[in-house]
């Protein structure tokens, strides 16, 4: 028996060990998440195109190098047109010597929409943070919430099958074995409804991790306090970088529209072979050939003007957009930590009124046993309102933990 007692000891031990190590933390959800989401994908796809577009952009400033080869014969026509075919093989190189701003403009404007994508990025990450936080919070706070109806259950049946040995007995009248079972039927129905809260919060939660997880495997997070809302925070989040950078956009994409209204200095040389008849074309006929070019707009019926009117305008739009979205993270912020300091005072007050609410439920059950003036309806109220206090911490708790991850969310903040 020694023997047999030890063993099982061991063996809880150890099972014991396994799932602590198997526990999953919120912050661990969150990577998992990060690395499973089609969102995230997306987002750097649209950060990688944008790098390339800066790329592109840049390779504006080299010099085109094109090879260029052609062979063709003519025969009845006029010599003098045809000259009798064509033999070439050329090298040739061109380069834009002034093109009026048009290259510094598309640059920089490729650079502020790789700007806006990777801020665009980290938002969608922090959404997607968000998400799983709710989902892990929602499970623990719906486990709790089941916990609470099943032991009202229990508590409620226990009562019910009291109820029906004193009606047995002549000390209970049938109306409030009635109502106990109504009673006992209602805290099943919340029972169930709270599971499936819970079993919709975990099946979410693995939708976004990719990974199979059970209550078990998760763990009470820590309370940590609300970021800092000042306005380093503020003007640094990616909703605000990502308006500053339509805004840089758009103001380049307005020089890049006036530079057509600018002259334009333009530089190629070719050396190679041109001639007819091959033979004789790589032979003798050897050259190299230069060309500077320069033009100057002079008129294009307004064309240019109202381009640069419609660019402006998008750059009014683009800082109207900056304005209003520091104006929305500032309210969203401002709301938040309302919804804090008030979920925290709600979860001290229940939390006092656990017990107190437990306390009377007792007295009230007793009283009526006893034979004293109660009610059954009373003892059921006092129940209700004890069942209600202990929800009433776990909803509170819940709304803490949702707005700090909101908060989080909002100034883009991704880890701890």
């Amino acid at each position: 028996m020694r023997l047999h007692s030890f063993l099982l000891g061991i063996v809880g031990s150890l099972g014991v060990a396994v799932r602590g190590a198997s526990a999953v933390t919120i912050d661990e959800c969150v990577a998992l998440s990060l690395e499973h989401a089609p969102a995230t994908r997306a987002a750097r796809a649209d950060v990688d195109a944008s790098t390339a577009l800066v790329r592109a952009a840049r390779a504006a400033y080299a010099p085109r190098l094109q090879l260029q080869s052609e062979y063709g014969r003519s025969a009845g026509y006029d010599r003098a047109v045809t000259n009798g075919g064509s033999t070439a093989a050329t090298l040739g190189v061109e380069a834009t010597l002034f093109d009026g701003g048009l290259r510094d403009a598309q640059f920089a404007a490729a650079r502020a929409r790789l700007h806006s994508a990777e801020a665009l990025a980290q938002q969608r990450r922090a959404d997607l943070a968000l998400s799983t936080r709710v989902a892990y919070f929602s499970a623990i706070a719906g486990q709790a919430e089941a916990a609470i109806h099943d032991a009202s259950v229990v508590s409620l049946g226990d009562y019910l099958g009291l109820l029906q040995r004193l009606e047995v007995a002549g000390a209970a009248p049938r109306n409030d074995v009635l109502r106990g079972e109504l009673a006992l039927q209602a805290a099943r129905s919340a029972a169930r409804d709270a599971a499936a809260a819970r079993d919709t919060a975990l099946v979410d939660l693995q939708s976004l991790t990719g990974v199979s997880l059970t209550i078990p495997d998760l763990r009470e997070p820590i309370a940590s306090p609300p970021a800092s809302a000042d306005a380093d925070n503020v003007e640094s989040s990616p909703l605000l970088a990502d308006a500053h950078a339509t805004v840089e956009a758009a103001r380049r994409d307005v020089d890049a529209v006036r530079s057509e209204w600018r002259s334009h200095v333009v530089v190629s040389a070719n050396t190679g072979f041109v001639g007819v008849v091959p033979d004789t074309t790589f032979q003798d006929n050897a050259g190299a050939a230069i060309l500077l070019g320069f033009s100057m707009p002079l008129y294009d019926g307004g064309a240019v003007s109202a381009r640069t009117a419609a660019a402006s305008a998008a750059v009014a739009h683009a800082e109207a957009g900056v304005a209003q979205a520091r104006q929305t993270i500032n309210n969203a912020l401002a709301h938040g930590l309302i919804e804090v300091r008030r979920a925290q005072d709600e979860e001290q007050a229940w939390r006092r009124a656990v017990p107190q609410s437990a306390e009377a439920y007792q007295v009230a059950r007793a009283r009526y046993l006893g034979g004293g003036n109660v009610r059954l309806l009373e003892v059921l109220d006092a129940l209700t309102q004890s069942v209600e206090a202990q929800l009433a911490v776990v909803r509170a708790q819940l709304a803490y933990r949702v707005t700090l991850a909101s908060h989080d969310q909002i100034l883009g903040k991704v880890g701890p």
